[in-house]
């Protein structure tokens, strides 16, 4: 061999090394840089090489994210942003019924509501309803829907973030925020730039780029914060 082909044979291996084993990005939120230079993040979703070998008739592991399939061979960097990935519910039909208890459990509104609205979203990417579930390995741990209306009396101030809930012991991680950027992020890929959210608290959502807007009557007679996001500036 030249000097040349040693160093394109030791590059080539080197990338195979650090290419083996994606499984450990499965079910993560990840960043990676494909071998043409673009960069894409989202969940990723693991497949094995017996699996692709089957289906695309590539002996290599894949990872699907943001909708699309990519091999060890496409991928030329990997870094896991966090353990935990917030998927939309409209991408996972299989676990409706689960999801909707869920929410269910938290919140104690009836079952049958979370799981009419949920039915809904499944394959709309036209805007509300959608619902997201943030997973930490195979357990739900956060989830929050978008609804036309959370119960209140302005009906101009749509969509609305609602159902935001983090598990307790998965609190003070940062999970809250980064649920939310992810469904502003989503929703404004379908189309929707700004989102309204509901709530008694003070202080928290500021924290993620939210801003008070004005005080709203909700259906019982009392009032609440409304706070706005705007993904993109106005």
């Amino acid at each position: 061999m030249t000097k040349e082909e040693h160093q394109a044979y030791y590059a080539k291996r080197e990338q195979e090394v650090k290419m083996e084993g994606l499984k450990k990005y499965n079910k993560t939120a990840s960043r990676i840089v494909l071998a043409t230079g673009e960069v894409l993040g989202g969940a990723c979703e693991w497949f094995s090489r017996d699996y692709c070998l089957c289906e695309f008739c590539r002996n290599e592991e894949g990872l699907r994210i943001c909708g699309h399939m990519f091999f060890e061979s496409d991928i030329s960097e990997i870094e896991v942003l966090r353990t935990e990935v917030c998927i939309p519910v409209r991408d996972w039909p299989e676990a409706k019924v689960e999801i909707a208890a869920w929410f269910h459990e938290r919140w104690h509104i009836p079952m049958e509501a979370y799981l009419e609205s949920i039915s809904g979203c499944l394959g709309n990417t036209k805007g509300a309803p959608q619902w997201y579930v943030v997973l930490s390995g195979d357990r739900i741990v956060a989830g929050c829907g978008v609804i036309e209306n959370d119960f209140h009396e302005r009906k101009d101030l749509a969509p609305n973030v609602c159902a935001v809930f983090v598990d307790e012991e998965y609190r003070n991680r940062g999970i809250a925020g980064f649920m939310l950027r992810y469904v502003c992020d989503d929703m404004s890929h379908l189309g929707t730039d700004t989102m309204y959210l509901l709530t008694d608290h003070t202080g928290l959502y500021e924290r993620y780029g939210w801003k008070f807007l004005c005080m709203v009557r909700d259906n019982s007679g009392g009032l609440s914060r409304m706070y706005v996001h705007h993904t993109k500036k106005q």
